[in-house]
């Protein structure tokens, strides 16, 4: 790979995203502009900033690693977060808008009468984000390492600027860079796998036993965490109507997808050709090199780590929307811009306590949907008014079939397990009310 290359684009690159983000900043009067962007997003930046928000460096980097070993099997792990963005597109979006609300823990508010309750999932919130975060600048430091290109002064260069133009833009500034980075990604990743399929045809699946019990992780959590996290339901409440939102998250769905096809397809080419990568190297990596070209191999590293950047910028700004509109509900757009410095610094800061902290995100992904994912579609899909005490018992029930399942044998995914009693103890709580409040009002 051209190391010379690979600095000059990454620098250049998030140079050009700074000026970006810089010049969406202007005329920010007010953080509904800062957070939302004044509710008004159109329909191909919203896609793309979608697309961005779901295509992060993990699942790249992931997708490759896991098809090495699996084949095509792994395209369960895409497909859950394809089907997520199409649930948005079919209803979900629509109504997550209904509330006309700034973050998703505002609804549970809304819904539940109980400012104590939207506290606590936007805490849980931030947690699961800012682990996630914290993933992504670890991802990137681990990939600089694997391509040889160890150097303090470029990392907290580019982090720096994305910082930067982070703070300074916010939502606009941050779908800008998106549109610019992800454009970036896809027309590489696509000359890419053209240039490996000319010598190299298609992969066929291997002929491997696939364990049934990845599917439930790989499918179900990034679906359901799609409907409940922070940053998808930001974008939802910035589009310029429903009817933009339905389009955008389907074709930014159908894109996801069809982009996932390339790593994918690296990742059973290079066991194909018994690529051996380096010690802490990307299967994707070692596969490109050998197949297409040094400069080429350049582009697809600045590529994956504009995937890794422009899902961090989205993850900065929606923890900042969580902790300014939930807690300090400050209306200057300078102590939001301040907040998202100091989130994205923090981020960098503590990427460097961990060696790996991909289990504790999937843990943490987990642990959100079990607790949230039945009180929230309770709220999106029920008429009356909530029931505190029903939305209390299903996160609780959740929580502790999230601990119990690990304990106890269980004969499905614990996930999906722990689901369900989320679900009973809904249920249970919401008919005990139901039962009450006929008999207060029935004639003696």
């Amino acid at each position: 790979m051209n190391k010379e290359l690979f600095v000059f684009l990454i620098l250049a690159l998030q140079g050009v995203c700074w000026w970006f983000g810089r010049r969406s900043g202007k005329g920010l009067t007010t953080q509904s502009d800062y957070y939302l962007g004044g509710r008004s997003i159109p329909f191909f930046p919203l896609m793309m900033t979608f697309i961005a928000t779901q295509i992060g460096g993990g699942l790249i980097l992931g997708s490759a690693e896991e098809a090495y070993s699996w084949g095509w099997w792994v395209l369960f792990y895409p497909v859950g977060q394809v089907l997520g963005l199409i649930g948005l597109s079919t209803g979900i979006g629509k109504r997550l808008t209904n509330y006309n609300v700034s973050t998703v823990a505002q609804i549970f508010e809304v819904f539940y009468q109980s400012k104590l309750l939207k506290r606590l999932v936007s805490i849980l919130s931030i947690f699961s984000l800012f682990l996630i975060l914290t993933a992504q600048v670890l991802a990137s430091r681990k990939f600089m390492v694997s391509l040889s290109v160890d150097s303090d002064w470029l990392f907290f260069a580019f982090w720096g600027l994305l910082i930067a133009y982070t703070a300074i833009g916010g939502i606009k500034g941050v779908i800008a860079t998106d549109v610019i980075q992800t454009g970036f990604f896809i027309t590489v990743l696509l000359v890419a796998a053209g240039v490996a399929l000319t010598a190299y045809p298609i992969a066929m699946p291997l002929e491997s036993a696939f364990p049934a019990t990845k599917i439930s992780g790989w499918l179900f959590l990034p679906l359901l965490f799609t409907f409940i996290e922070q940053d998808m339901g930001q974008r939802c409440f910035a589009a310029r109507s429903p009817s933009v939102l339905s389009k955008a998250t389907f074709f930014g769905g159908i894109t996801t997808l069809l982009i996932t096809l390339i790593p994918v397809y690296f990742g059973v080419l290079g066991n194909q050709l018994n690529v051996e990568r380096t010690a802490g190297g990307s299967f994707l990596m070692s596969t490109v090199v050998l197949t297409t070209s040094p400069t080429l191999a350049a582009f697809v590293g600045v590529a994956v780590l504009a995937a890794i950047l422009s899902t961090a910028n989205s993850l900065i700004n929606a923890i900042g929307s969580n902790l300014s509109q939930d807690f300090f509900y400050s209306r200057s757009v300078g102590s939001a811009r301040w907040l998202s410095g100091l989130i994205g610094i923090g981020a960098v800061f503590v990427s460097y306590l961990f060696t790996n902290i991909v289990d504790l995100m999937m843990q943490a992904y987990e642990l959100s949907v079990v607790t949230l994912l039945v009180p929230l579609l309770a709220a999106l899909f029920q008429k009356r008014t909530g029931y505190l005490p029903a939305a209390l018992l299903s996160s609780l029930s959740g929580a502790v079939g999230y601990f119990l399942f690990r304990i106890v044998p269980c004969p499905i995914p614990t996930e999906i397990a722990a689901i369900l009693l989320s679900l009973f103890g809904y249920i249970v709580s919401d008919r005990i009310a139901k039962t009450l409040s006929t008999s207060q009002t029935t004639p003696i």
